[in-house]
């Protein structure tokens, strides 16, 4: 026991910091070694549910108002959310509130055009990407009430019977922030229906929301990522390409069994040499 006591003690940390890197980068190499068992919470199934029922040709609205900073637990959301309404061909509507998140955007539908089965959604006719305004939120939608397709100066068949606002069918928003809250304290005037995808340290906040009814459903941090893959993945969806949450929470959890485990075997350490009275 000393020895084992006495080799612990020695132990270069940097074998703690390479082990911890590993834990952290090898479910993303290796996703399918560490397969994740965890029930759906009723607020990310009722997104799903709400999204899998609505009609060919339907139209969603997504509020893209995150960044590169919040992409490792929102981004996950977006991608399976868009998948989602292109396998029913509902046409996707994206708007970006942050210059920041433009790029982002982009980039995952550049990204899922290469998976099978996307191979041919067009933007214009399957998505588009609203971009910008400088204007404030409740600006934008006030204005996307009286003339959806003029409020962006956009041109493409997916604007096709989308006038106003109230033709969308489905709005959701992700943020890392309370900025759902705007479109929430406007749908007293308009009476549309939304959900949300916020990080973990928001979802609290908006708790409140679903409880009066004015979010009809909510993805809570990566876990709610997580959890959407996996409906998608148990209705058909290639576990191939729909496992960057799962593989984010294995990550996390592979980490802190390593982070636990030494933190054990310090405590290990102290205790013993606490016992006996002396310093190996």
């Amino acid at each position: 026991m000393e020895k084992f006591i006495y080799t612990l003690k020695k132990l270069d940390k940097r074998w703690i910091y390479l082990l911890i890197f590993l834990s952290c980068i090898i479910p993303f190499w290796f996703p399918d070694m560490f397969p994740q068992e965890f029930s759906t919470s009723k607020e990310t199934q009722r997104v799903y549910d709400i999204i899998n029922g609505l009609n060919e040709g339907d139209a969603i609205f997504i509020d893209w108002a995150f960044d590169p900073t919040l992409q490792a637990e929102l981004l996950p959301m977006a991608e399976q959310t868009i998948k989602q309404a292109l396998d029913k061909k509902i046409r996707v509507f994206i708007y970006y509130p942050l210059l920041t998140g433009i790029s982002l955007g982009e980039n995952l539908l550049e990204n899922i055009k290469k998976e099978p089965g996307y191979e041919n959604i067009e933007n214009g006719v399957d998505y588009i990407h609203l971009g910008y305004l400088p204007i404030g939120v409740d600006m934008v939608l006030f204005s996307m009430y009286s003339d959806f397709k003029a409020t962006f100066g956009k041109e493409g068949k997916i604007f096709e019977g989308i006038k106003t606002f109230g033709d969308i069918k489905y709005m959701v928003s992700y943020a890392g922030s309370a900025h759902p809250e705007i479109y929430i304290s406007l749908q007293p005037r308009f009476g549309f229906k939304m959900g949300a995808g916020v990080t973990a340290v928001v979802g609290p906040d908006m708790v409140p929301y679903l409880q009066t009814g004015q979010l009809d459903g909510m993805l809570f941090g990566l876990k709610g990522a997580a959890e959407y893959e996996n409906l998608r993945i148990k209705s058909g969806a290639e576990k191939k390409y729909n496992q960057k949450a799962n593989a984010g929470m294995a990550s996390l959890n592979l980490s802190h069994i390593i982070m636990f485990l030494f933190i054990g075997l310090g405590n290990l350490v102290y205790f013993y040499e606490r016992k006996y009275k002396k310093s190996i």
